[in-house]
């Protein structure tokens, strides 16, 4: 991953870290404990899938589903 690319991740980590907290309730321990343990993570970190170069929100929601169903789940538009 190149130094954007990692620039990029870390903002995208802190948007949805504070998003959980204030939607979720979660202490900063716990929101970040979440997205770090997660899929969507590991695919965030892996640039050929192209998610840091996605809005936060756009991240955010693929997190949520995998919270939620337990997998990465897309929505048809």
């Amino acid at each position: 991953m190149t130094n954007k690319q990692e620039f990029l991740v870390e903002g995208i980590v802190s948007d949805i870290a504070k998003w959980l907290m204030e939607e979720r309730s979660m202490t900063l321990q716990t929101a970040l404990g979440t997205i770090y343990n997660s899929q969507f993570f590991e695919k965030l970190q892996n640039p050929d899938t192209g998610l840091c170069s996605e809005s936060s929100a756009y991240n955010y929601d693929l997190l949520v589903s995998e919270i939620e169903n337990g997998k990465i789940v897309q929505m048809e538009i």
